[in-house]
């Protein structure tokens, strides 16, 4: 499993070489159908944390405090955080680790399929019917967050994807 933060740094990359900086928004969906692919795909979480479904979809709470400030706009530099480890402390920007090229592969294919669409255009296609967010938003109040998406649901909706004509 991997950090929120490096997944999000890996999209910012790929978004900005493409001259394309993502807004929260895009960031949050490509993260998620990241996550629902490798669920699907590969069975272990891409990430070390769990989707809420919010009101535009869902969301990495840690990747959304970090980028929060920026609001709308492109997202225009990687995330960090403070650590503290054997060789002391200070700001450090979370990487993928990915020995296989697996991860980055995956990460890769995402933006090459999703990458063309804004922000908006990718919520709309997490509240597809019977998508995670749309199960798990049913019968919730509109700005009711912190609602978990399981990863078993998430893996679920990806994998039947998979078999769908």
């Amino acid at each position: 499993m991997e950090k929120p933060l490096a997944i999000a740094n890996e999209f910012i990359r790929l978004a900005y070489a493409a001259g394309k900086p993502p807004s929260q928004m895009k960031l949050q969906k490509l993260i998620f159908f990241a996550h629902g692919w490798n669920l699907a795909l590969f069975g272990p979480p891409l990430v070390a944390e769990q989707f809420q479904a919010w009101r535009y979809g869902p969301v990495l709470p840690s990747v959304y405090h970090e980028f929060k400030n920026y609001g709308v706009l492109g997202i225009d530099q990687e995330g960090s955080e403070f650590v503290s480890n054997k060789d002391g402390i200070g700001w450090e920007t979370p990487k993928v680790e990915d020995p296989s090229g697996t991860t980055r592969a995956l990460l890769q294919k995402v933006w090459d399929v999703f990458g063309q669409y804004t922000g908006t255009q990718l919520s709309e296609m997490t509240h597809a019917s019977g998508s995670p967010w749309s199960q798990v938003r049913e019968g919730r109040l509109e700005n009711e967050r912190n609602i978990p998406i399981s990863n078993e649901l998430i893996s679920e909706y990806f994998t039947s994807l998979l078999t769908s004509p």
